[in-house]
C-alpha cells in the first residue's frame, strides 16, 4: 500500500515538473522575440534563405556576358550574307544581294568585321556610269514633232560616287536590308529617255523663237534675240536647267551693264531675261545685233515665262548656224553692212554693191572692185584714189577706140564723095 503510494507521488511530481519545463521553455521564446532588433528576424530569415539557395548569379551573368561579343560578330555576318540592298531609278532596279557582299567582308586584326572598299567602288562606278547622263547626248521631240539629237549641257544626274560608296558601306555594316538612294552632284527630272519630263523651255535658236511647256501643254511662245552670231557671241547648244529665279537683277560684263527685272540664267551667266531696250525681236537681228549669249525677251513675255518656269527645269537649246550658213540667207544690203563693220570679208562681189549704192555705174564699181583686190587681195576698202584712177581709166578711151571710133556728126569720106557727085 505504502509502496503503491509512493509510486503515485512520483508519478505526480515527474508530471509538474515536465509542465513546468514546458511553461519555461514558451516563456524564452517570447522573451527572445521581445528583445530582437527590429527586422532582426526579416534578415535572419533572409540570410537562411540565401544559404538555402547556393547558385551564385553574379557569377552566371558573367559567363553570359562573356560569350556576348562572339555571338555578336558571328549574327552581324550572317545578317549581311542574307541582307539585300536596292537602288531605284524610277521603273529600273539594281539590287546588290547578300552573297556578292560576304565577297567584300575582311577580318581586321581586332577580330572586327569590316567592307573592302575595291569592289564597293567598282559597284558604284558601274551604276554611275549606267545611269548618269550630265552632258550626255539627248534625244528631243521639238514641238513640231520632229525627233533630234541635242548635244552639250551640263543638265542631267551626275552621281557623287565617294559619298554613294560610304553611304553604301555604312549601310552594310548595319547588317539591315535597305533601299537606298545615290548622291548626286546634279540630277535631272526623271530616268527617262531625254530626262527633262514634261516641263520645260524649248528655244530653238535658228528660228529666234522658243516655247514653253507645262506639264506636256504649251502654255507660251514668243519671238526672242540671242547672242550675235557674227560676233563670236552665239548662245550655245545643250540641255541645261533654270539655275535659279531673279527679280530686278544687274547683269555685268566686259563693257556692259544692264539693269533686268526677270532674270532666269540657265549656263552660268547665259540666262532668259527682258530686254526693254529692244524694239523688235526675232528674224536675223541676233546676227550682227544679238546679245553678249543672254537669250533676250519681250518685256511682257518675261514677265509671264517668269512665273511659268521653276528652278530645276529644263532649258532645251538647239538649231544654231554658222556665220557661213548665216550668210547664204542675207540679202545684198545685210552683206554689205556684215562686210563694212568686219563681221564678214569683203568680196569682190559687196565691193562692186557698194561702189553702185555710192552712185557709179555696173562697169565702173566692177572695175574699181577688180583694181581693189589686185591690190589689197580683198581686205581694205577702195581708195578715193583708187577711185578717181578707175574712173578717169573708164571715162578715157584706149587706142584701138580713138582710131576706129569717130564721133556721129562726122561724116566718113566715101558719103562726102558722093554728095558732092551727085550735086554735080
Amino acid at each position: 500500500m505504502r509502496n503503491e503510494m509512493k509510486k503515485g507521488i512520483g508519478s505526480a511530481v515527474i508530471t509538474a515538473i515536465f509542465l513546468l519545463l514546458l511553461a519555461g521553455c514558451g516563456k524564452t521564446a517570447d522573451a527572445a522575440n521581445d528583445t530582437a532588433a527590429p527586422g532582426e528576424t526579416e534578415e535572419l530569415q533572409f540570410q537562411n534563405e540565401e544559404v538555402a539557395d547556393p547558385v551564385d548569379t553574379s557569377t552566371a551573368e558573367k559567363n553570359e556576358n562573356a560569350d556576348i561579343p562572339e555571338a555578336a560578330e558571328a549574327s552581324l555576318e550572317e545578317k549581311i550574307a542574307s541582307m539585300q540592298i536596292t537602288y531605284r531609278f524610277d521603273d529600273n532596279t539594281e539590287t546588290l544581294d547578300g552573297t556578292t557582299i560576304a565577297d567584300w567582308l575582311i577580318t581586321l586584326g581586332d577580330g572586327s568585321v569590316s567592307v573592302n572598299e575595291a569592289p564597293a567602288k567598282e559597284y558604284v562606278a558601274g551604276l554611275a556610269s549606267k545611269y548618269d547622263t550630265f552632258g550626255r547626248n539627248r534625244s528631243f521631240k521639238t514641238h513640231n514633232g520632229e525627233q533630234i539629237t541635242v548635244t552639250g549641257g551640263d543638265y542631267g544626274y551626275w552621281m557623287d560616287r565617294v559619298s554613294t560608296r560610304q553611304e553604301l558601306i555604312a549601310q552594310i555594316l548595319t547588317g539591315e536590308s535597305a533601299e537606298l538612294t545615290p548622291v548626286y552632284y546634279s540630277t535631272g527630272i526623271s530616268y527617262d529617255v531625254n530626262n527633262i519630263g514634261s516641263s520645260y523651255v524649248e528655244v530653238n535658236i535658228g528660228d529666234q523663237h522658243l516655247w514653253v511647256y507645262k506639264d506636256g501643254q504649251l502654255v507660251n511662245e514668243t519671238d526672242f534675240v540671242s547672242g550675235g552670231l557674227f560676233k563670236g557671241n552665239g548662245t550655245p547648244e545643250g540641255t541645261y536647267a533654270i539655275t535659279y529665279k531673279e527679280r530686278d537683277a544687274t547683269l555685268v560684263g566686259e563693257g556692259y551693264q544692264s539693269s533686268v527685272k526677270y532674270w532666269m540664267p540657265f549656263n552660268g551667266n547665259i540666262g532668259l531675261h527682258d530686254a526693254s531696250w529692244r524694239d523688235s525681236f526675232g528674224g536675223h537681228i541676233y546676227y550682227m545685233n544679238g546679245s553678249h549669249g543672254c537669250v533676250n525677251l519681250p518685256p511682257a513675255k518675261a514677265a509671264e515665262i517668269y512665273d511659268q518656269v521653276e528652278k530645276g527645269e529644263a532649258v532645251v537649246v538647239y538649231g544654231s548656224i554658222t556665220k557661213e550658213e548665216a550668210m547664204l540667207g542675207l540679202s545684198m544690203a545685210d552683206k554689205a553692212t556684215a562686210a563694212e563693220k568686219g563681221y564678214i570679208p569683203m568680196t569682190p562681189e559687196i565691193q562692186v554693191y557698194i561702189l553702185e549704192q555710192q552712185g557709179f555705174d555696173a562697169e565702173t564699181a566692177a572695175a574699181l572692185a577688180a583694181a581693189q583686190q589686185a591690190a589689197e587681195g580683198g581686205s581694205a576698202q577702195v581708195s578715193e584714189d583708187q577711185i578717181a584712177e578707175t574712173e578717169q581709166a573708164v571715162d578715157q578711151p584706149s587706142e584701138e577706140q580713138q582710131e576706129t571710133e569717130q564721133p556721129a556728126d562726122q561724116p566718113s569720106e566715101e558719103p562726102q564723095e558722093a554728095e558732092q557727085t551727085d550735086e554735080q
